[in-house]
């Protein structure tokens, strides 16, 4: 498969993209060298086939997953009917999105995307993704959740009544979604989590982890890391240390490659993320939202075992 026929799945078959709407790509690729630049033209490029406007936008790199985009990209990504933006940081959770999210723009964020990880990862049979996660979100309807690893995980988190969200890479209007995709995930209640959590894939700032280090969770937000500059970037924000995301990797394409969006997709694997969750169904906005990702979890919902070193017990 080449970059123009996995470009024409994310229109078709994710975007669902109709000829009189108008979509818009948001891009970061400021030389012909930059991972992205190939994949925003020939998004570009091919949009124009598909519907009835396909613009473009270069904005310069925010510095951080979670920071706002300049102010000339959040005003215009309303306009729009969606909204694709294969940057190196991430969108996903900035007031920017949930503003146009709100008024009906279909999101799509691709942070750190190159094009191994589009090739692999996109082309995906997208029904069967979708009805695994279904499974696994049934599952997940429970109060407590308890995660434990052989490599020292011991986590509990609490859902509450919180929405537990299958993304599956197909959109909906007013939706925001990573591709390529495969969680099923949601956002834990503020103030109640608490445990050990043993990063042993990936992680920001760190890429694939060589050697697995330490977080400790009280009362919903990390008090401790053994990662430095992870420490550093999440406890320099106000609300950065909150616990805003547990999610597990439903993709059986994606692959470890120290890249966060493809990693936490992983069929099998698990993440926590710390920063923003309001666009998950929680309560908390702040300028950043990064997640590590762990092999092998065992979990339990409510005392029963859904999930056995990353095998789905269904």
């Amino acid at each position: 498969m080449n970059l123009k026929e996995a470009c024409n799945i994310v229109w078709k078959e994710c975007v669902r993209i109709k000829k009189n709407e108008t979509a818009l790509i948001v891009s970061d690729s400021e030389t012909r060298k930059d991972p992205r630049y190939r994949i925003s033209r020939t998004l570009w490029d091919t949009g124009k086939n598909v519907c009835l406007d396909c613009g473009m936008i270069l904005m310069k790199k925010t510095g951080m997953n979670g920071r706002e985009p300049p102010a000339e990209v959040a005003k215009a990504m309303p306009d729009y009917d969606v909204v694709i933006a294969p940057t190196k940081y991430s969108l996903t959770h900035t007031k920017a999105s949930l503003r146009a999210a709100r008024k009906g723009a279909r999101i799509v964020t691709m942070p750190g995307i190159t094009e191994d990880i589009f090739l692999r990862a996109i082309p995906v049979d997208y029904r069967k993704m979708s009805s695994t996660g279904k499974r696994l979100a049934e599952r997940l309807q429970g109060k407590e959740i308890h995660i434990k690893t052989k490599a020292g995980t011991d986590l509990y988190v609490y859902r509450g009544g919180r929405k537990v969200l299958n993304c599956d890479g197909i959109m909906e209007k007013g939706k925001i979604l990573n591709l390529p995709d495969g969680e099923v995930c949601f956002a834990p209640l503020e103030g109640k989590s608490h445990g050990i959590l043993m990063v042993d894939l990936s992680s920001p700032l760190v890429g694939k982890v060589k050697k697995p280090f330490k977080i400790l969770v009280e009362n919903g937000r990390m008090v401790y890391c053994e990662e430095p500059g992870l420490w550093k970037a999440l406890s320099s924000v106000r609300n950065g240390t909150n616990l805003a995301e547990f999610g597990i990797g439903t993709n059986p394409k994606a692959k470890i490659t120290g890249k966060i969006l493809e990693d936490e997709k992983v069929m099998g694997t698990a993440h926590i993320a710390f920063g923003t969750s309001m666009e998950l169904g929680g309560k908390i906005q702040t300028s950043v939202h990064l997640d590590s990702v762990f092999s092998k979890p065992t979990i339990e919902v409510d005392g029963k075992e859904i999930i056995r070193s990353g095998r789905f017990l269904f």
